[in-house]
């Protein structure tokens, strides 16, 4: 089952791209993984309800109508580790494409949000998408890992 992340960034640090590069070959493991960075503010608007909404119809366009649709979003449902395995298998068992989309500065637009078949959270804390991209692949990877019966997760 292909893997796709979508986010709404600018250029990430080197920091954080060593660690995504890592973990991106942890995953890779289990299942092929493709990244995609969508430009912020696109059209230099100072409004941030336009942002998000250029930006949101630029990530609807990167989305394939059978693509199983995770956005990572604040108001998302928090999930434990054991429920990105669960999310995983579903998405897996219903033999469609997993995309997450991760939003630029002032989020998901109404419509990416209306997308989703689901909605979740990797914290209570707002994240920086460079932390989000981490945080979501080691997650991706414990998920898997708890699926094959690794001995990774405690």
């Amino acid at each position: 089952m292909p893997i796709r992340v979508i986010t709404v960034s600018k250029e990430n640090s080197k920091g954080s791209q060593l660690m995504a590069k890592e973990l991106l070959e942890k995953v890779e493991r289990y299942a092929p993984v493709t990244t995609l960075a969508i430009k912020p503010n696109p059209r230099n608007s100072t409004d941030p309800a336009v942002q998000r909404e250029t930006e949101g119809e630029r990530v609807l366009k990167a989305l394939d109508g059978r693509d199983f649709v995770v956005v990572l979003d604040e108001r998302g449902q928090e999930v434990k580790s054991e429920d990105m395995a669960k999310l995983v298998a579903a998405a897996g068992e219903e033999g469609r494409p997993l995309v997450f989309c991760i939003g630029g500065p002032y989020g998901h637009s109404d419509a990416v949000r209306a997308r989703a078949d689901r909605m979740i959270r990797l914290s209570a804390l707002v994240l920086n998408h460079q932390v989000a991209v981490v945080v979501l692949l080691e997650q991706l990877y414990r998920g898997w890992t708890i699926l094959r019966g690794v001995p990774y997760h405690h």
